[in-house]
């Protein structure tokens, strides 16, 4: 199960998409706005990505394009979040780099310290 099993996602709007190169060196930007209702409170919500694709290969069903990464922005008309990574993938990566996520000694929770 993942986050988006709690949404029914009500529309996909694509606001834009460029291409650079060629054949399997192509690569794809796409930026949408996705329209979403939580299932049990019925809240509308939405987020604007803009997302980058590359080619597979020719190999994997003449040329498939792929996920690489994306950037994750609110989406025109909604409220800016108090707190949000930009990009979730930078996010990630500084966690797993230890440059994200104090510990609760350095947050000021003593209740671990000794």
């Amino acid at each position: 199960m993942n986050c988006y099993d709690n949404f029914e996602l009500t529309s996909c709007e694509i606001l834009d998409e460029t291409y650079e190169g060629e054949g399997d060196k192509q690569i794809a930007k796409v930026k949408f706005v996705a329209k979403m209702t939580q299932v049990d409170s019925r809240e509308k919500t939405a987020f604007q990505e803009t997302s980058s694709f590359e080619r597979a290969g020719k190999n994997i069903m003449g040329g498939a394009w792929l996920y690489k990464e994306g950037v994750i922005e609110t989406a025109p008309g909604m409220p800016e979040p108090e707190t949000a990574p930009k990009n979730l993938d930078e996010e990630l990566k500084a966690q797993e780099e230890g440059q994200v996520g104090e510990s609760k000694e350095e947050d000021g929770d003593e209740s671990t310290a000794e």
